[in-house]
């Protein structure tokens, strides 16, 4: 790909309110499901401070603030002010009662001090984030020492059959669907685009450890079309 950052800016700007509608297109709907068992994953508790990074729409706060209760603020943070606008007006109306924080700001400089969070998650973000190595390594310095990072990502299949059903699903059928669903259709190919030349999950698991998490590995989900990776901030 060779979209520039301002042209990464514009097209989410674009689909901001279609966001979700594209997300369910480009996973199918089960993205849902993907989501919480992530989150299930963190294992996080009452009062854990959570950073939800690439926030978007607030999906994923939406879930980690029912899992940390109401007297903790989650923090959520996304480069794209229509995003945020988008997640606060869902968020205000489906998070009554609970805490959270959407700000602006930028994954390979984060706003916060070392050691600031029990857990840092990210999903579908990662692989839109230009230099991920240093998104990585901002992660794990915000980390408390034990603190836990999620990724959740779309990746690709390894069985040969289901390898080959889900390319030409993926690289011929969805974009019709895509452009139907949401009239966007340099958006759709952007994110189908940012799935295919995103790094391996073993490659990811190599970066995750060569920042410095422990105990990284990987869950692959439906057949391997998403994964769950993860790691541990050394105490």
């Amino acid at each position: 790909m060779s979209e520039t950052i301002t042209d990464v800016q514009g097209i989410f700007s674009s689909i901001a309110t279609k966001y979700d509608k594209l997300n369910a297109i480009l996973t199918l709907n089960i993205d849902k499901l993907w989501r919480k068992k992530a989150v299930k994953l963190c294992n996080i508790k009452e009062n854990d401070k959570v950073l939800d990074l690439c926030c978007g729409t607030g999906k994923m706060i939406e879930l980690e603030c029912r899992a940390v209760g109401e007297s903790t603020m989650v923090v959520g943070l996304d480069f794209n002010k229509e995003m945020i606008n988008v997640g606060y007006k869902k968020l205000n109306k489906s998070l009554s009662g609970y805490k959270f924080n959407l700000i602006q700001g930028d994954a390979m400089e984060l706003p916060f001090e070392d050691n600031s969070f029990h857990c840092i998650t990210i999903a579908f973000g990662l692989r839109n984030v230009p230099n991920k190595i240093k998104a990585i390594s901002e992660m794990y310095r915000v980390l408390k020492p034990g603190g836990k990072v999620i990724c959740l990502e779309l990746s690709k299949p390894k069985m040969p059959v289901f390898r080959n059903v889900y390319n030409l699903y993926f690289n011929f059928v969805l974009p019709v669907i895509g452009y139907l669903g949401t009239q966007d259709k340099a958006a759709y190919n952007y994110l189908r685009d940012s799935v295919n030349d995103f790094m391996t999950k073993k490659q990811l698991r190599h970066e995750f450890e060569n920042v410095g998490f422990e105990n990284s590995g990987f869950k692959s989900l439906t057949c391997g079309i998403a994964s769950i990776h993860y790691g541990i901030k050394p105490l």
